[in-house]
C-alpha cells in the first residue's frame, strides 16, 4: 500500500515532570496526542527529560537502563522511608534528591525551612558508594532543605561538635551552636569517589534563599536565622580544610537542592554543572533535540527559575543559537518569567489558567490542547 512520503520534518516533545501530578513519560504522551490532532503526518518523537531535579532517574534509567537498589532514607523531617539509587554500571551509580529530600513529598503545612535535614540524600549516596560506586551523579533539584547539605555530610559521617563536644544536630536552626566540624570520616569514605553535580538552576548558594526560598517555606521571619545557618556552615567548612569554601558559596550551581552539593564538595572530588545539559548528552546523544524543526518542552510553571538553568529555558537557548523554534506548555506562567525571545511561545494547559491545578484527564486534555496550539503556532509540516 502507498502510504506517500515519509515526513520530512519532526517534532520532539522534551518535557520535564509536572511535580505531584503528572510523571515526565505521562506529559510527554498527552502532547504527542496533541501534535497528532493537527500535525497527523509530521513524525514526532516522545524524549521525557529531567534537570537534574525531579523525575531524574526515571529519564537516566529510560535511556541507560542501569538496576535500581532500594535505600532506607530519611525524609527531610527525619522519617524514614524507602528511596532509591541507580546503579548504571558496576562504578557509576546515580542519586536523586528530589526522590529523598523532595517539596513533592511534602504537604505546604509541613514545609519546615529550619528543621528540614538533606540526611536521606547523604544515606543515597553512602549506600552506593558502599555498593562500590566510584562515580556518583547527584540530581540536585526540587528539595524542600536549605541546610547547605549540612544532613547529608552528617549522613557520611561527619561530625558537627558545639564546645563541649557534644554533636550537634545539622539543622539550620542548630547549625550556629557547632563550633568545628569533623569532616574525617566523610573524606574517608569518598576517598577516590567522583561526585557530578547535576543542577537545576545556576543559582549560587549565596542567592538561594532569594531565589526558591519560598517554596521550601521561606518567610520574612524565618529568613535571617536560614542565613546565619548557611553562613556558619561555610565557616566551619572553611575551618575544617575546606579551603574553596567561601568562594563556592558564591559558585553557580552550588545553591541548586539547597546546597546539599555545596556540602558534599568538602569531603568529595566534586564537579558541578547543568543537569539539563548533562542529560540531554547523555539521553540523547543523537542531537534530535537541538536540530528538530520544533522542540515542545514543559514543566508545571513558567517563572523565573526557567531561565537559570530549568529544563526549558536550556532548551530553548540551546536551540535559539540554531535559530529554531521552542514552545513551552506549562499550568501556569508568571508575569514578569515573560521572554521577548521571538522563537519561544508559551503555552498554558488551562486557558484561562486555574486557581487549582488540573489532574488527570482533564490535565492530559489540556496538555494536549496546548501542543496542538504550539504546532498551530509553529508551522512544521510533512513533506
Amino acid at each position: 500500500m502507498n502510504r506517500g512520503p515519509a515526513p520530512a520534518a519532526e517534532i520532539v516533545v522534551a518535557p520535564n515532570c509536572m511535580r505531584g501530578y503528572a510523571s515526565a513519560a505521562e506529559v510527554a504522551a498527552a502532547l504527542i496526542t496533541g501534535v497528532r490532532r493537527v500535525r497527523p503526518r509530521v513524525r514526532a518523537v516522545a524524549r521525557p527529560l529531567a534537570d537534574g531535579g525531579d523525575g531524574t532517574l526515571d529519564a537516566l534509567y529510560a535511556a541507560c537502563g542501569g538496576v535500581r537498589h532500594p535505600v532506607a532514607a530519611v525524609d527531610v523531617l527525619g522519617r524514614t522511608r524507602k528511596a532509591h539509587w541507580l546503579a548504571l554500571d558496576r562504578r557509576t551509580a546515580a542519586v536523586e534528591t528530589a526522590g529523598v529530600c523532595g517539596l513533592g513529598a511534602l504537604r505546604p503545612r509541613e514545609l519546615r525551612p529550619l528543621r528540614a535535614t538533606s540526611a536521606g540524600a547523604g544515606q543515597a549516596v553512602a549506600a552506593a558508594v558502599e555498593a562500590g560506586a566510584t562515580t556518583v551523579l547527584v540530581g540536585l533539584g526540587g528539595t524542600a532543605v536549605v541546610d547547605g547539605g549540612a544532613g547529608a555530610l552528617a549522613a557520611l559521617g561527619a561530625r558537627f561538635l558545639d564546645r563541649d563536644g557534644h554533636e550537634v544536630e545539622p539543622v539550620p536552626e542548630r547549625l550556629p551552636d557547632a563550633v568545628r566540624v569533623d569532616l574525617s570520616a566523610a573524606r574517608r569514605l569518598l576517598e577516590g569517589v567522583t561526585v557530578r553535580l547535576l543542577a537545576d538552576v545556576r543559582t549560587p548558594l549565596s542567592g538561594n534563599l532569594d531565589s526558591f526560598g519560598a517554596q521550601k517555606g521561606v518567610t520574612a521571619e524565618n529568613r535571617p536565622a536560614a542565613v546565619r545557618a548557611l553562613q556558619h556552615l561555610t565557616s566551619l567548612l572553611g575551618q575544617a580544610g575546606d579551603l574553596t569554601a567561601a568562594d563556592r558559596f558564591r559558585t553557580p550551581w552550588f545553591g541548586a537542592g539547597g546546597g546539599i552539593g555545596f556540602g558534599l564538595s568538602a569531603v568529595a572530588a566534586t564537579t558541578a554543572e547543568s543537569g539539563t545539559e548533562a542529560l540531554l548528552d547523555i539521553t540523547d546523544p543523537g542531537g534530535s533535540i537541538s536540530t528538530a524543526a520544533l522542540v515542545i518542552t514543559a514543566e508545571g510553571a513558567i517563572d523565573p527559575g526557567t531561565w537559570q538553568g530549568k529544563l526549558p529555558g536550556t532548551i530553548a537557548r540551546l536551540r535559539r543559537d540554531r535559530g529554531l523554534p521552542t514552545a513551552m506548555v506549562a499550568a501556569r506562567a508568571e508575569a514578569d518569567a515573560a521572554t521577548a525571545d521571538p522563537l519561544v511561545t508559551v503555552h498554558l494547559a488551562a486557558d484561562p489558567p486555574l486557581d487549582a491545578p488540573l489532574v488527570g484527564p482533564a490535565l492530559h486534555e489540556g496538555l494536549a490542547r496546548a501542543a496542538a496550539a504550539a504546532c498551530r503556532t509553529w508551522a512544521v509540516a510533512a513533506a
